[in-house]
């Protein structure tokens, strides 16, 4: 871990930014050595720690969510950021410590990252210290792999952190589903799954599940809401105002206060007439002057980073498709392709392989002159079809659009770009006449997307079109006697479906998902999925490929 940048902010304590890359692999993570104002950090000691690369989830509020998702990180390296705090206070101990809170909530959602499990049981056996409190805030995340996690999670509160030693927060922000999913903007438990798994949660001695509400200009508590849905047996309900993050100033969605605003008053004396503990938590000018409060980036790169992807935004808003719309829109293509739809069925995706084209940082970096604003909402899907993969045992393959430096090629005797070099180690070949930009190899553009999670042995380069111009993947794809290959990526209409039609030739059948990949325009990704529809591919949605790899899984 490589220190970048440091600040101390009066009153509080210190701030972190951290390079967690190697081999000239840029991840940043910021993290916290604080304490409460007006309590000596000899009392009570505070570590903010980051669990992920940015955010995978993206609240209204939130700037490490506005930066992207750059990755999770291990638990050696969430440890590592509590290590370097524990040496940096060497008259401090946290074996000792009488009241010492480790908080995995700087950067990142801490359920959709595994390793934070296993690094919480590393943390109670390093400080086995009864004064160690472990803090989890989350916005409880609906997927397939989160709740087996928060099954773990209530194993390792009981065996590791017993007597009220572990806090659990969701941030829910508001009480009705419609202004929560403004705020947080992807699958969630409904608030009343929330509810029944606080009620599972709590043991002898635990402290209460916080409920974490952050009601924006002209939004409210609703405590009758709150009530129905929760009881005061189980939770206790924490106010904070909406400090001036970037990504919040931009949204309009600011609201800070120093003194509790008389609506917000009388909505916590009902609920505690109604049996509740409430938590009241103004603004302090040390936090916002520090820039420590949750939500808020202070380093002046992850700022950069996180002002780019918000203008960013503003483009993938005004795409043919968004993540919200994706839904609606993949609906309608089919609509349209059903004169187009060939006579043989849909190869089976349980004897198939998942083929991801080009979901690179070239084309989802928002910094990148290639960016493609659209591919943002076929990502999520892809990650699905990757998920679903696995699960079921399925290879999970990756192509990568990357050349070679035209001088290290030219001195390995490679044809240099512009040349009409189009093997695999070929320079930039015709590419550079059709295109401005061409993505070099070993940069950080030319890294499959991190939210994929892809592994290294499972990344073939290409310089054509084609995913299937590399001889590797083809002779694997042989191998490991695949029958057909189920596809998304980018763009639908160059690299996709050059590869389908590739496929084609070469005797493998191919499902395209048509909500897993993106093109330019909407003109573009439908010709595309037309042409495939009427002689080369099978086109579907994610939805119908999940349900067969599903159904294969139950059936094993």
């Amino acid at each position: 871990m490589k220190i970048l940048e440091t600040r101390t902010a009066r009153g509080l304590g210190t701030l972190y930014l951290a390079d967690l890359g190697a081999a000239g692999r840029e991840r940043l993570v910021e993290f916290v050595d604080t304490r409460e104002p007006g309590v000596p950090k000899s009392r009570k000691w505070v570590l903010m720690i980051s669990t992920q690369v940015g955010c995978a989830v993206g609240c209204r509020m939130c700037d490490a969510g506005a930066a992207g998702f750059g990755g999770n990180l291990t638990a050696a390296e969430m440890l590592a950021q509590v290590r370097f705090v524990a040496r940096r206070n060497p008259g401090l101990d946290l074996r000792r410590h009488p009241k010492v809170k480790v908080h995995f909530a700087r950067m990142g959602e801490p359920s959709l990252n595994p390793a934070v499990l296993p690094a919480l049981r590393a943390l109670a056996r390093e400080a086995p210290n009864p004064g160690l409190i472990a803090s989890i805030s989350t916005v409880a995340p609906r997927t397939p792999v989160v709740e087996p996690w928060f099954a773990e999670l209530r194993r390792i509160k009981d065996e590791c952190y017993p007597g009220g030693r572990f806090q659990l927060q969701f941030s829910l922000h508001a009480a009705d589903e419609e202004r929560r999913s403004a705020v947080v903007p992807i699958r969630k438990w409904s608030l009343e799954a929330v509810a029944a798994f606080g009620r599972r949660w709590m043991g002898p001695g635990d402290r209460k599940v916080t409920l974490n509400f952050a009601p924006g200009p002209g939004e409210r508590l609703d405590d009758a809401a709150i009530a129905r849905l929760f009881s005061p047996e189980y939770f206790l309900v924490k106010v904070t105002p909406v400090n001036p993050t970037e990504t919040a100033r931009r949204g309009g969605c600011v609201r800070v206060w120093h003194r509790t605003p008389a609506d917000l008053g009388a909505a916590a004396r009902r609920l505690r007439r109604r049996g509740f503990e409430v938590i009241l938590s103004p603004s302090t000018t040390e936090e916002l002057d520090g820039e420590t409060s949750c939500g808020k980036l202070w380093s002046r790169r992850l700022k950069e980073a996180a002002a780019a992807a918000l203008r960013a935004r503003r483009r993938e808003a005004r795409s043919y498709v968004t993540v919200d719309s994706m839904a609606a829109k993949s609906a309608a293509w089919l609509r349209a392709l059903a004169p187009e739809r060939p006579r043989p069925a849909a190869g089976d995706p349980a004897r198939s392989a998942l083929l991801v084209v080009d979901m690179q940082e070239f084309f989802l970096d928002r910094r990148s002159p290639a960016y493609l604003p659209p591919a943002r909402a076929a990502l999520l899907n892809t990650r699905r079809l990757v998920e679903a993969f696995r699960r079921a045992g399925r290879p999970v393959l990756f192509s990568v659009h990357a050349h070679r430096d035209p001088r290290r090629a030219g001195r390995k005797g490679i044809r240099p770009a512009g040349t009409g070099g189009t093997s695999d180690t070929a320079g930039a070949g015709l590419m550079t006449l059709w295109w401005r930009e061409v993505c070099r190899e070993g940069s950080p553009e030319a890294r499959v997307a991190a939210v994929l999670e892809s592994r290294p042995a499972d990344v073939y380069r290409k310089t054509g079109y084609s995913a299937l111009s590399n001889p590797r993947l083809r002779a694997r794809l042989r191998a490991e006697r695949i029958t057909g290959l189920v596809l998304a990526g980018v763009k639908t209409d160059l690299c996709v479906e050059s590869t389908a039609r590739a496929a084609f030739d070469l005797g493998w059948q191919t499902v395209v998902a048509a909500d897993a990949t993106a093109a330019r325009s909407e003109e573009q990704h439908l010709a595309a999925l037309r042409a495939l529809a009427r002689g080369f591919s099978a086109v579907t949605r994610v939805d119908a490929v999940v349900e067969k790899l599903a159904l294969k899984v139950r059936k094993s």
